[in-house]
């Protein structure tokens, strides 16, 4: 019988089994593409599908200029606690960071305005930061807040944590918060600032947060690697 499977896919294949086996350890650094290019006698464009595979199922990761390294751990975020992204991170052993994408002065979405309790006519800042942890790209975040609460925002540093700054300069203290989350395929702006390709999986996190008067003050949009991401909550009876 003729052997009809693409040759990529005994790429993705032999990887796969050296990883699941422990042969190479989280972290590594995989070959480079001219590499297994000359380990399996197969063209460029064979090896880069082959390692968009194992992206794509969450095998490895790719730092632009760095090449490709092995990333057998999911991220397991709890969704029984309220915690910041940094502190979860370091929580499970990993180098959080934040990236300021924008900051603007918008007029809300219907969605928005609803759950912030405000109309439509009254501003709001709308803060696009996106989350690393260990230097790999996991999540875009968009947060809306009300302005008239929080004029001055983008003066401070808005890479560091949102809650602290919130409580410490504003006095809005994080009492509990609202959360859905839903699979999805990455929008295109997610798709670039992810470094994932077109058509990835993903979480759509929608997140209300209230404060100690049980007043909303954030309503935040983010998107989460699906490759990346294991949600956890604890069940009680």
């Amino acid at each position: 019988m003729v052997n009809t499977t693409p040759r990529y896919r005994h790429i993705t294949r032999y990887f796969e089994s050296l990883i699941e086996s422990g042969n190479i350890s989280t972290g590594a650094k995989m070959p480079t593409e001219e590499e297994i290019c000359s380990m399996f006698k197969v063209s460029r464009i064979t090896v880069r599908k082959a390692l968009d595979g194992l992206t794509n199922s969450g095998y490895i990761y790719k730092i632009q200029g760095k090449g490709s390294f092995v990333d057998t751990r999911k991220t397991d975020m709890q969704l029984n606690h309220l915690v910041g992204f940094s502190e979860e991170m370091r929580a499970i052993g990993l180098d959080p960071k934040t990236e300021l994408i924008d900051v603007s002065t918008v007029f809300p979405s219907e969605s928005a305005a609803l759950e912030l309790c405000i109309p439509r006519d009254q501003m709001v800042y709308q803060i696009l930061r996106l989350r690393y942890a260990d230097q790999v790209p996991m999540a875009v975040e968009c947060v809306y807040m009300p302005f008239y609460r929080f004029a001055g925002i983008e003066k401070h540093d808005l890479t560091k944590s949102l809650y602290e700054l919130l409580g410490n300069y504003y006095g809005c203290e994080v009492n509990r918060a609202t959360q859905s989350i839903r699979a999805g395929v990455a929008p295109q702006r997610e798709q670039k600032l992810l470094l994932i390709p077109p058509g990835s999986p993903v979480l759509m996190v929608r997140r209300t947060t209230y404060d100690t008067e049980n007043l909303p003050f954030e309503y935040v949009e983010s998107v989460y690697r699906g490759d990346k991401y294991v949600f956890s909550v604890n069940l009680n009876k």
